[in-house]
Formats: structure tokens, C-alpha cells, sequence
């Protein structure tokens, strides 16, 4: 038997319950992973609420990013050691639990240099900004990237990345001077508070007038719409999420005018598309192993907390309580 967190219907975090499950056997080509952290993301609060892009199969156990050791190997493994430390992305959840399967061919050894919690911190949130601003994003070396939600697991990556991809300009937002001062530590070139009339006007003046180059959008609402206010011809509006829960009052004859009449783009991007994709998840992480250990990126896992809490994990997660990587540990 194990522990895990499971959710019977859509809801607030209170539909979140720890249960006693059987343990999983790995089937072909699978392995057992004994977790020793799992990653918190936004889209494990969207699936929970009935959001998230994709259906969501009840009763589902959340969590993608997990890092563990092997304990036991599927029939037809054999590049796969039992005791080894690996991480990996599960693409249909149930990392929150003791134990999970995974495809052997979805598995990369964790470095030397790096623990399970902050291995636990990389895929899904490292592939996410890593890919928005060079595979959606497309961005040129002097680029601006104006990077929302800056504070947060995708934000504190990206506003490094950004730098070391060759971006001219980073310019980070958040709710709070605390955000705005994590963002700027760890390289963004402006700090504006995107909850305060006036911040899209902020971005221009940063720019010259011109607007940005790029906008990594995950918010939502009115400030995707103020978007546009800021972006310059031929910008590039790379959208991720919309946590905030807002609707737009854009409509799609409007959005498609303005990037008409100034030649931009509205991308959308799911990282599951790059799951799906060996031959781009693989260069990433590698890529990624390498910032981290050499010092160029450096992993902001700042709330470490036990399985059992995820329900408080997820309310601080929709209050906006926190920065930086969420994990919790069975």
C-alpha cells in the first residue's frame, strides 16, 4: 500500500484527500519510482478546479515533476538500474504518492551536484520557460522579454534564461516590492508591480517607447489584454496559463486587428507538446543540468512541505503566497 493525494471532484483545495492506495506495478517498458519529491504547478490547481485545457479523468492524482529512485523494472527495461536517482515528468499525473510508474524512456539520472528536491524543480517548469522564450518566443539576441508572474517557478527561471539566451532587456512583474525584488536579484533589468494602474505605460517608457519583444503571459484578464498595449511591432505574446481564473473581454476580431495592423503574434503553449517530443525534452534538460551546474541558473525552491499539507500547498499556491518552487515530499 502507499499514501497519495487524490481528488474525487472539481473544486477548491478541500477536494484534495490523502489516501491509502494500492502501490502501482510498472507494466512494459515502465519502472517503479519510490518519490522522494514531486514539483507543484499551476496546472495541478487548473486540473483540480475543472480548468485546466485538457480533461481531467476523476479521480486523479496530481503532480508531473517527481524525482525518486527505482525500485523495480517493467518487463523489456534494461537501461535502467534499480537504485538509481532519476527525475522525470508523469505525463498523466499521480506524483503525489509514495510511489508512481513511469516510461523508462521519459527517465534522466539526476546529477551528482543535485538532491531529489531541487531535481524535483526542473522539468516541467525548466522545459516550460526554456521553450517559451526560444521555441515560441523565438528570441534574437539584444531582444526585450517582458517575463509576468516573475516570482514564481516559470518566472524565476525564465528572467535567468532570458539572460542567458541573449535577451537585451528583461523586465519582471509581480504583485509585491518583495516579488519585484527576487525577480531583479536574480537578473531582471526592471521591476514593475503589474496590480497597480499604469504598469503597460512602465513597460513602454522601459523600451523607449517601442514596447517589448516578447511577453510571456500567464495571468490572464484584464492585464492579457493590457498586453498588447505594450508589445512592439512584430512582438510575440507567448501564453502559458491564465491564473488568475479571468476571462478576457477581447474578442477574437479584436485580438486579430491588433496583431493585424502591427504584424504580431499570439502563441500558445503547452509543455506537453515537448513531453511528447525526445528529441527536444532530452537537449533541454541536458542544457538545463549544465546552466544549473555551472551557476548560470540558479533553482529557487523555496517552500519545501510534507504530502500531507497539499491542501494549505494549494491554497498559499492560489493566494499568491509564494515564490519561487513549490515541492512537497511523501
Amino acid at each position: 500500500m502507499m499514501k497519495a493525494i487524490r481528488f474525487y471532484e472539481h473544486g477548491e483545495p478541500e477536494v484534495l484527500k490523502l489516501e491509502e492506495l494500492e502501490r502501482p506495478q510498472p507494466g512494459p517498458g515502465e519502472v517503479l519510482i519510490k518519490v522522494e519529491a514531486v514539483g507543484v504547478n499551476y496546472s495541478d490547481v487548473a486540473r483540480r478546479r475543472g480548468i485546466y485545457p485538457q480533461p481531467t479523468a476523476l479521480p486523479y492524482i496530481p503532480g508531473t515533476e517527481v524525482a525518486g529512485r527505482v525500485i523495480a523494472l517493467g518487463a523489456g527495461v534494461v537501461a535502467m538500474d534499480v537504485g538509481a536517482q532519476v527525475v522525470s515528468l508523469a505525463r498523466n499525473g499521480g506524483g503525489y504518492a509514495e510511489y508512481v510508474t513511469l516510461p523508462a524512456a521519459l527517465l534522466m539520472p539526476i546529477p551528482q551536484n543535485l538532491d531529489a528536491v531541487h531535481a524535483a524543480a526542473i522539468p516541467l517548469q525548466g522545459l516550460t520557460a526554456y521553450h517559451l522564450l526560444k521555441t515560441s518566443g523565438r528570441l534574437q539576441p539584444g531582444e526585450s522579454v517582458l517575463i509576468h508572474a516573475a516570482a514564481g517557478g516559470v518566472g524565476t527561471l525564465a528572467v535567468q534564461l532570458a539572460k542567458v539566451l541573449g535577451a537585451g532587456l528583461v523586465i519582471a512583474t509581480a504583485s509585491t516590492q518583495t516579488k519585484l525584488d527576487l525577480a531583479q536579484s536574480l537578473g531582471a533589468d526592471i521591476g514593475i508591480n503589474y496590480t497597480k494602474e499604469g504598469w503597460s505605460q512602465q513597460v513602454r517608457e522601459a523600451t523607449g517607447g517601442k514596447g517589448v519583444d516578447i511577453i510571456l503571459e500567464m495571468v490572464g484578464g484584464t492585464i492579457f489584454e493590457e498586453n498588447f498595449t505594450c508589445l512592439a511591432p512584430f512582438g510575440r505574446v507567448i501564453v502559458f496559463g491564465s491564473a488568475s481564473g479571468q476571462e478576457s473581454a477581447l474578442s477574437l476580431l479584436e485580438v486579430g486587428l491588433q496583431l493585424f495592423s502591427q504584424s504580431q503574434s499570439l502563441v500558445g503553449f503547452n509543455v506537453g507538446n515537448i513531453i511528447a517530443r525526445p528529441d527536444m525534452m532530452e537537449p533541454t534538460m541536458t542544457a538545463l543540468f549544465d546552466y544549473i551546474g555551472s551557476g548560470r541558473v540558479k533553482l529557487q525552491v523555496n517552500h519545501v512541505f510534507p504530502l500531507a499539507e497539499a491542501v494549505a500547498v494549494h491554497h498559499m499556491m492560489q493566494g499568491r503566497q509564494t515564490t519561487g518552487k513549490i515541492v512537497l515530499q511523501p
